[in-house]
């Protein structure tokens, strides 16, 4: 526990090399940093403009003497960016080591745009296109994992984390969930050479979420078992390679909204054999029993740029009802129920004036976690700073992105 608490506050790369097999015990240390999705920037130039301003400060803030890790957004048209014009990422590269900072993971998940912008001001459903039955996202996967090969630091493991296959009503049929399965297992056979070129260990990990195919524990449980490991195994392909390449993103804050605790999840995919490639360390809102002084409290949240699915419980039956969308959810929850909604707050916030937020499922995974280090790379991803109430603006970006880092870093400190 010593070695893990000390590489968590470190944040330096690991010395140690790769273990091929996918059930030896972990051989790196534990990487921890933000997600930098919450920067606009949808073309090279302009998201390096973003880094360059966010990245120093907060690095200065958590790691002042010692490498910051970086969570990286990259954009299909900016990775094909950095890809057509090289000297952009080997100047890119240069400037992280002069920083003393390093990319170790990639958010894969958003394809396109993922800030409203006057031309596109909502992003909501459009997030997960294309998604794993188009050869665009397969395509979009392997520049990233090229792009992340590039950057990392020698010995040091990368993952990618994605789209949970794709929306629920996209891919609801087994013809898309066939070609979606083939697409993965391209992916993991390309990182295998990609390996065996580079040297470079890239893990692909699909992120379960709310109104996606993968939603829950037993959505991912039947997905690899039925169509990732199945298919493998039916076309002889080494099914080592395919759980050292494909495995899972647990997000604390969509395992929260959908009532499960995130604990539960990591032990299911143990007993699965399902590896967990990457933690994104998040936060939901929360109301634990709904009274009509809410409403007015929570609307401000409904914001039109994002997705913030949202499930109400009914506290005498446990029956969960399921809403797309949070504003649809404030019509119908009535009182003393219990309300969780996909909008991520800081970790760091326990309440936010009168709302609730799951923090301390946040709270509870992380002292499981010291227990049982089931992943070695840890993301803070709160990336709707922008699009909060202004009433709960809880200082600026870099400022608000350094608390949540530190606050997780103290969690993992604590006895």
């Amino acid at each position: 526990m010593q070695h893990l608490l000390h590489t968590v506050l470190q944040g330096s790369p690991s010395a140690s090399a790769p273990r091929p097999d996918e059930q030896a015990a972990l051989a790196q240390p534990i990487h921890l940093s933000y997600c930098t999705n919450i920067h606009p920037g949808e073309n090279w130039e302009a998201l390096y403009l973003q880094l360059q301003q966010h990245l120093p400060s907060i690095k200065n803030s958590v790691s002042p003497n010692t490498p910051m890790g970086v969570g990286l957004r990259l954009s299909a048209r900016a990775a094909n960016e950095l890809l057509e014009y090289k000297h952009h990422l080997d100047t890119f590269k240069q400037w992280l080591e002069e920083q003393a900072l390093y990319v170790f993971t990639i958010n894969g998940f958003p394809y396109g745009t993922f800030h409203a912008t006057a031309d596109i001001p909502q992003v909501k459903e459009n997030v997960y296109e294309p998604d794993w039955t188009r050869p665009a996202r397969l395509h979009y996967s392997q520049q990233l994992a090229e792009i992340l090969a590039h950057l990392l630091p020698e010995n040091c493991h990368g993952s990618i984390s994605t789209v949970p296959v794709g929306f629920r009503t996209k891919v609801s049929n087994d013809e898309a969930l066939q070609q979606a399965t083939q697409h993965l297992i391209t992916f993991a056979e390309f990182a295998q050479k990609l390996q065996q070129r580079t040297g470079k260990y890239i893990r692909l990990a699909l992120e379960p979420e709310p109104a996606c195919y993968l939603e829950t524990i037993e959505d991912v449980q039947q997905f690899f078992t039925s169509f990732v490991f199945n298919t493998a195994h039916h076309h002889n392909i080494d099914l080592a390679t395919v759980r050292r390449h494909i495995g899972v993103c647990l997000d604390t804050c969509h395992s929260s909204v959908m009532f499960e605790e995130p604990q539960h999840f990591v032990a299911a995919m143990a007993t699965s054999d399902i590896p967990i490639y990457k933690i994104q360390v998040t936060a939901a809102l929360k109301i634990d029993s709904w009274q009509a002084s809410h409403y007015a409290v929570l609307k401000p949240y409904a914001e039109p740029t994002y997705l913030h699915q949202t499930c109400i419980r009914d506290p005498h039956t446990g029956e969960v009802r399921f809403f797309l969308d949070l504003d649809q959810a404030l019509e119908s929850v009535q009182t003393g129920e219990e309300l969780r909604s996909h909008f991520h707050v800081p970790v760091f916030a326990e309440e936010l004036h009168s709302i609730s937020t799951t923090q301390q499922d946040v709270t509870v995974f992380l002292q499981d976690f010291k227990r049982n280090p089931c992943c070695e790379h840890l993301e803070v991803e709160t990336y709707t700073f922008d699009v909060l109430p202004d009433t709960l603006m809880l200082g600026n970006i870099s400022q608000s992105i350094s608390r949540e880092i530190s606050w997780v870093s103290q969690h993992l400190q604590s006895t």
